[in-house]
């Protein structure tokens, strides 16, 4: 059978049809570049020349975006960010009763205190209100005030990054080891960051940063002494936390940061996260045995 010129046409418009654009170039040098990394990924695309221009297809659906990603890339355009599929399960998590109790609770006394400029409340939660003794409150019976900075913020960033670790970490150790655990582990690391930070550098500081990497140093040997937690913090996530952590104590900031109750918080989480870690994989081994 014979095929007309019309008939070509035809049948090159309804091929067409079927691709799926990714974009147009007109340098063949970048277009090849791309062709070779879709390639690398297996990834078959379609080129047409037309006015100029390479267009460009993928015949399968199911290959469109991760083409198009590539090819945005190769023209210059922000690849985007890649979010950790264990880290997209726990922000999937909703929050439990105690993260949402102490996020609550931070923000009311924020509201009250900083936003309304009341400066009794955020003096009734300080560890002490004598800059000459750290313990003057203590010795008068006033134990609140051991664990009470944590709940104390100064300004909109501060409190705001704060509560969204907290939500982030505070409900994975919920989830993993219950609304209990949760808050002895606030406790625990926010006293000690608490004292460590009056001990350290007396004088008017809060903020739940202490027990945000007490939540951290729990987390990063936790996740990796025991093989039975399926979570893993990012790295990056764990390097921009610790490095904040190191910038901080060499004032590199125009700002002062409560950096002992930082360090006080990552390493009596961390020591907690060890514990806890060989505990529940000696637990399981003998479950298992």
């Amino acid at each position: 059978m014979f095929m007309t010129n019309q008939d070509n046409d035809a049948n090159q418009d309804n091929d067409l049809k079927r691709l799926h654009y990714i974009g147009s170039l007109r340098d063949e040098q970048i277009v090849s570049v791309i062709e070779k990394q879709l390639l690398n990924e297996g990834i078959h695309i379609r080129k047409e020349f037309e006015n100029d221009f390479f267009h460009l297809f993928v015949v399968e659906l199911k290959d469109l975006s991760q083409a198009r990603e590539v090819y945005r890339v190769y023209i210059g355009g922000a690849k985007p960010i890649e979010v950790n599929k264990d880290w997209q399960y726990v922000q999937s998590l909703r929050m439990g009763p105690a993260t949402i109790i102490i996020l609550a609770l931070c923000a009311i006394v924020f509201i009250f205190g900083w936003i309304l400029k009341n400066e009794n409340l955020y003096y009734l939660f300080a560890f002490s209100t004598s800059k000459l003794d750290p313990y003057h409150n203590l010795n008068a019976g006033e134990y609140w005030r051991i664990i009470t900075p944590a709940f104390i913020h100064f300004g909109f960033m501060h409190v705001f990054f704060n509560l969204l670790w907290w939500k982030e970490l505070g409900k994975l150790i919920e989830f993993t080891k219950g609304s209990f655990f949760l808050i002895l582990l606030l406790l625990f690391t926010g006293i000690i960051s608490n004292f460590l930070q009056a001990a350290m550098s007396p004088g008017f500081f809060g903020g739940l940063s202490g027990v945000v990497y007490g939540l951290l140093g729990f987390l990063w040997p936790y996740s990796r002494l025991n093989p039975n937690f399926k979570f893993k913090l990012p790295t990056t996530d764990i390097v921009l936390m610790t490095g904040w952590l190191f910038l901080g104590f060499f004032d590199v900031f125009n700002f002062k940061m409560a950096n002992w109750a930082h360090g006080g918080g990552l390493v009596s989480g961390a020591i907690l996260g060890i514990i806890f870690a060989l505990i529940d994989r000696q637990k399981t081994q003998t479950d298992q045995a």
